[in-house]
């Protein structure tokens, strides 16, 4: 009995041995390397995971991984983008190396679509993707630059140098006269309405929707394209901690030739037929003296960047969390800008049904400093120096009458403040609720607030009085959204997908605007506005609402025949009877190369044709654009009794309460194809829009009283198409070399506008005391950026006295009063000489990688658009503030012995003619970065997982006839599509050396 037990307790410990071993032996650890089946090259930044777990690691730079705690019950799912996954089950294996075999498909990619997401292979309208890896080579500090000459169709001009930025970005050209023309966009959900706001090394990845069938589903305000912005999640696994620093130094990519002081002085004694400098001043201006007003104006600018970010998470949660600190100083003295961003994304699972999440973004920005007048300030007298010997300012040219009558710009920089300051705060959370396999309920909500304040301060040496302005800006929007998702393949050949959304979005804004006058001391400046004698106040508290209803169905047969119908209900505030818009669409696509004639083409490996057709709206007009609101200001005030009491004055709006949407319909069609394995891929898509009932704003006659009304009348067409062009060149142990090619053209009409109008005259008059018309009109048949003006046919000469002046300007007579020639130049004379409308831009990205090295770049270039380059007109001695030329064109100047074509004199009309139309072509090599990446050897004994150095060139080279800063940089007006392509005082942008390390740990 006694060895009966004694057996029993061996046998059972033998038992708890074996299990002890097993549970030992069931969690392992498991290594091994991915490689490409192509180049046999180890894959970098593969993802292997446990299947139905979120525990998993990433390749590292040789491809190596290590993965611990996994039992061999577990299947390891093996995977990376263009490659084909793969899984294998641990076994008793504890070295697994993997060769992934190239997925020439490269569909089963899932790109964001709005409201979801969808397969690559399964889209059916026309989008561009721009992922992460396209530009996070590249020491970018705004997202607009990271889109730019990345997607075909999307024009991203920079028009401005300025340490803040200025971009302008456009789809598929301009649909509105007056009714905005800026996308939407939205990141991680949340509609945003500046993208300057986003960290650009926060994004994962960008989706542009460039037709209607996929932008209706944002209905009202996608009718301009829409911008997707993906964040970065965080993945199970152990924390990856990511320091991201760079240093750059920018200087104005060209100067401006100017004449030199005595060149100068030499022109103004020509100019005046007189002695304004002595042969001795002009001497001694030959060897010093003076001043080089560009040396004065431009300065080195200084810009540091560092960017912390962790990111990590288990099987149930997942977490990204990033800080980044920009400071930089401008190129144009003399302003310093300051951002900051704090992002935390976390995610998780909390039951199998259930899963939530929240996005946080905080921020601030700080501008300050008042940016110098670089129009004035280049076309100052040359022979002054900006300050006297006993270090006071030259206010005014020594010599009077001379160069301009402005002052010296160096008082207003160096003595106005200006402090600009914006505080920003987005939350966004979700809830994702699987109410069964097939239904799936997702219920989003958010807050977006804004605090703006932007103070200034013009002291007694500028203004004379003191002068100060306090604007604090306050806005908030909420928006909630709720998606039922249903998914069901109804059997091997039918599947289909539906979803049904409502949303709402409330939007408020609060502007409140000081301006006092009259201080008896600059010290308190705008801090303390009870020592000013003069104020003026206005607040205009402002509220929007936006409710939706919509619906989609993506319908698949047989996994090649796919269909997108979507139907969308926009209810607005803004508009006051016809508040409601619906906006459908519908897309078809055929994936060509799954039928079973292509199935053994060797050359094509996909093919997939697409067609689709919808309708989109536009509300954009002020929030009180349809009412007719009464004036209430100070300049209306009115004494009474002895008392001023609140006067009130007619508006110089007419209301107009039946203003409703404005349409845009498109439609589109273009084929996606893949050649040898997608070593070669072509993106092709032709498009027609046409928008009508354009919410234009119109100018009354004078005696209806007010001069105002929004209507909606007109119609404007853009056609054109987009081409994307890839290419995987060399791929072999050394080299890894890809390149995109993206191409668009698009053609702007104007089709009509309203009653019988034939143009209209919405653009800025730049400076109106000088031009007899604006520069720039909106008629039919043409774009809507059309340049006006007279035809300079050069130079009266020798011999031509009975028609002109030797010396002076020569103009092509075209009309008069009576629409024939006259023998006279008159305004009847001025023509449509010219557009900004380019014919084609394209951007080209180069990606070249030897061994450890890597040469990032990327080209852009623009053809066929116009510049009317105003700056140079000035530095010409033309308008109403300056008399003498200081543009280095002016020393070929005409005479009796130099019949050159550059008038000798100036004339009021010269300003606004060909002279100064230039070609505004240009191919620029925006960005060059070069970087090395150090292996994983070197590191190992300090704990480092990437360590990577890098150097870029920003605007290396600017190829164009264009003479004047940069071809891209133009001046910012109330109507820049109508503007787009004039120069007048506008920022420079900058060639930028940029030198920064990247590392993980």
């Amino acid at each position: 009995m006694k060895q009966n037990k004694f057996l029993k307790k061996q046998i059972l410990f033998i038992c708890l041995l074996i299990f002890t071993s097993i549970t030992i032996h069931g969690q392992t650890t498991v290594n091994g390397t991915i490689t490409s089946s192509e180049d046999k090259m180890p894959i970098i930044g593969a993802t292997i995971v446990v299947k139905d777990t979120k525990k998993g690691v990433n390749s590292d730079f040789d491809g190596k991984y290590t993965l611990n705690n996994v039992s061999p019950k577990d299947v390891l799912v093996i995977g990376f983008l263009g490659f084909k996954t793969v899984e294998i089950t641990v076994g008793n294996k504890s070295v697994i190396d993997v060769v992934l075999q190239v997925d020439a498909q490269s569909l089963n990619e899932v790109v964001v679509v709005g409201y979801g997401t969808s397969k690559k292979r399964d889209v059916t309208g026309a989008i561009a993707s721009v992922s992460s890896k396209d530009f996070e080579k590249q020491p970018l500090t705004d997202v607009s630059k990271a889109i730019q000459g990345r997607a075909a169709g999307v024009q991203v001009r920079q028009t401005s140098g300025s340490p803040s930025g200025g971009f302008n970005i456009r789809i598929r050209g301009a649909n509105s006269i007056t009714g905005g023309n800026d996308p939407l966009y939205v990141v991680d959900g949340q509609f945003i309405s500046d993208l300057s706001t986003v960290n650009v090394n926060d994004i994962q990845s960008m989706e542009i929707l460039k037709d209607a069938s996929a932008t209706a589903i944002y209905g009202t305000r996608g009718a301009n394209g829409v911008v997707l912005v993906t964040t970065k999640k965080g993945r199970s696994g152990k924390t990856k901690i990511s320091v991201d620093v760079f240093t750059s130094i920018s200087n104005v990519y060209k100067k401006l030739d100017l004449m030199s002081p005595s060149e100068f002085a030499e022109g103004v004694n020509f100019a005046e037929g007189q002695i304004f400098y002595t042969q001795a001043e002009i001497d001694a201006l030959k060897v010093g003296g003076g001043e080089d007003w560009q040396d004065r104006l431009f300065s080195t600018g200084i810009a540091n960047n560092a960017q912390l970010s962790a990111s990590g998470g288990s099987d149930t949660v997942d977490y990204y969390i990033s800080g980044n600190l920009l400071n930089s100083s401008g190129t144009v003295v003399s302003q310093d800008y300051t951002r900051a961003n704090l992002r935390v994304n976390l995610n998780a699972k909390l039951t199998d049904k259930f899963k939530i999440g929240v996005n946080f973004n905080g921020g601030f920005e700080k501008l300050i400093g008042d940016r110098a007048d670089v129009s004035t300030g280049i076309s100052w007298d040359p022979t002054t120096p900006a300050y006297k010997a006993d270090g006071t300012y030259n206010f005014l040219p020594i010599k009077s009458g001379v160069a301009t009558a402005s002052k010296n710009v160096l008082v207003a920089v160096e003595n106005n403040i200006q402090d600009n300051n914006e505080n920003r705060l987005a939350v966004n959370g979700y809830l994702n609720y699987d109410i069964s396999k097939d239904l799936v309920f997702n219920s989003s909500a958010g807050i977006i607030k804004a605090d703006a304040h932007n103070n200034s301060y013009n002291p007694f040496i500028t203004s004379s009085i003191g002068i100060a302005n306090v604007r604090n800006i306050y806005s908030t929007k909420l928006f909630n959204t709720n998606r039922l998702t249903y998914t069901k393949d109804i059997d091997e050949k039918n599947n289909i997908k539906v979803d049904v959304i409502q949303e709402s979005v409330n939007e408020r804004f609060d502007n409140t605007l000081i301006y006092a006058s009259n201080f008896f001391t600059d010290l308190v400046s705008y801090n303390d506005l009870t020592v000013a004698s003069v104020y003026k106040v206005s607040n205009s508290p402002q509220s929007r609402q936006l409710n939706s209803y919509l619906g989609r169905i993506n319908y698949s047969l047989l996994d090649r025949y796919l269909l997108t119908l979507s139907y969308r209900a926009d209810g607005t505030s803004v508009f006051q009877k016809d508040k409601w818009g619906y906006f459908p669409s519908a897309s078809l696509a055929w994936i060509v190369s799954d039928e079973i004639f292509m199935k053994d083409n060797e050359v094509i490996n996909n093919l997939k044709m697409r067609l689709s057709y919808g309708v989109v709206g536009n509300q954009g007009i002020p929030i009180f654009g349809t009412r007719s609101r009464a004036v209430l200001d100070p300049a209306v005030n009115y004494a009474f009794n002895g008392a001023l009491v609140v006067g009130a004055a007619p508006s110089n709006r007419l209301a107009n309460p039946d203003l409703t949407w404005e349409t845009t319909k498109q439609i589109n069609g273009g084929f996606d194809l893949g050649l040898w394995n997608s070593a070669l891929t072509l993106s092709f898509d032709y498009y027609r829009k046409t928008t009508s009932d354009l919410l234009l704003d119109t100018q009354l006659p004078s005696y209806v009283g007010p001069t105002r009304r929004y209507v909606n009348a007109g119609v404007v067409e853009n056609k054109g198409f987009d081409i994307t062009l890839g290419a995987r060149i060399l791929k072999n142990k050394n080299w890894n070399i890809n390149s995109t090619l993206s191409i668009s053209h698009n053609k702007n009409k104007v089709l009509s506008l309203y009653d019988d109008v034939q143009y209209i005259e919405v653009g800025d008059a730049i400076r109106e005391n000088t031009f007899p018309v604006k520069p720039t009109r909106v008629e039919v048949g043409l774009p809507i950026n059309t340049f006006r003006g007279f035809i300079f046919e050069g130079v009266y000469q020798l011999g031509e006295e009975a028609q002109g002046t030797p010396g002076k300007a020569k103009y092509r007579d075209i009309s008069g009063p009576n629409g024939v020639p006259d023998g006279l130049i008159t305004t009847d004379d001025i023509t449509n000489v010219g557009s900004g409308n380019p014919d084609f831009t394209w951007g080209w990205n180069w990606d070249v990688n030897y061994k450890n090295w890597n040469i990032n770049f990327l080209l852009t270039g623009s053809q066929g658009n116009d510049i009317y380059n105003f700056q140079r007109a000035r530095l010409m001695a033309l308008g109403a503030l300056q008399f003498h030329p200081v543009y280095g064109d002016y020393r070929d100047r005409w005479t009796p012995t130099n019949p050159s074509n550059i008038p000798s004199s100036r004339d009021g009309t010269q300003i606004l003619s060909t002279q100064f139309l230039e070609d505004g072509s240009f191919v620029a090599m925006k960005n060059i970065a070069l970087g090395y990446n150090f292996k994983n050897d070197f590191l190992e004994k300090s704990g480092i997982d990437k360590l990577r150095v890098f150097a870029s060139v920003e605007n290396l080279f600017i190829l164009t006839k264009y003479t004047g800063f940069d071809p891209e940089s133009t001046f910012s007006s109330i109507n820049q599509d109508a503007d787009a392509g004039i120069d007048y005082n506008s920022y420079p942008n900058n060639r930028t050396f940029t030198f920064g390390i990247n590392i993980g740990f």
